[in-house]
């Protein structure tokens, strides 16, 4: 209560926008303590209470690493899978006669075989874009109240880390975090492009008629 007392007399200075600054404190439990640290992230739940602590630009916290994650792993995928569907229509039309001159004269693939390259173009994808997975969700969990974000403007505040971590929304202190999980997401992203990619073909097959 000491803390709060103090608070309330330093502010007392300013403009009054409160009709009761005491009570609007009171709704930002860390200044009781007088350590001046936010909530941890599990007190800020509903979208209310998100925009009413951080403000608007909380909901696209993460933004940056996020758009980098998302084209990194398209690219790959799509890539690496157009890379593997040729080569095993290749290898199909190898001991055709006679050679085929496009690549609807060899015939359709197997869902089987699709859905596997698929598996694997997912897993490598998700490994390359792992590291800006792990940037934007570190960042989306860290709690960084409104008055913050406008101190730090005022005082001109510079993103921390080299320009390629300021471009990309990598924080220096997550140099060491970036790759925790990789496994675990190669597995997710390759069993769940696997399963998408087959079912489509396979449902292609017998649900389009010939």
């Amino acid at each position: 209560m000491k803390a709060m007392s103090n608070s309330v007399g330093l502010l007392s200075t300013l403009t009054n926008g409160h009709a009761n600054m005491l009570d609007a404190l009171k709704e930002y439990p860390w200044m009781m303590t007088g350590s001046g640290k936010p909530p941890p992230v599990s007190n800020v739940r509903m979208p209310s209470e998100i925009i009413s602590l951080e403000g608007w630009s909380a909901l696209w916290r993460g933004l940056r690493s996020g758009l980098v994650r998302d084209s990194i792993f398209g690219g790959i995928f799509f890539s690496s899978w157009q890379f593997l569907h040729q080569a095993m229509l290749n290898w199909k039309a190898v001991g055709m006669d006679p050679v085929p001159r496009y690549d609807n004269e060899v015939g359709p693939l197997s869902p089987i075989a699709v859905s596997l390259a698929a598996g694997v173009s997912g897993a490598f994808a998700g490994a390359a874009s792992h590291g800006f997975d792990t940037a934007r969700s570190r960042a989306q969990c860290t709690v960084l109240p409104k008055y913050v974000s406008m101190e730090r403007k005022f005082l001109k505040w510079s993103r921390p880390g080299k320009r390629f971590e300021r471009l990309t929304g990598i924080h220096p202190a997550d140099r060491n975090l970036l790759l925790n999980g990789i496994w675990l997401r190669m597995a997710r992203c390759g069993l769940a492009s696997s399963i998408i990619v087959g079912s489509y073909f396979l449902a292609v097959d017998h649900l389009v008629p010939n």
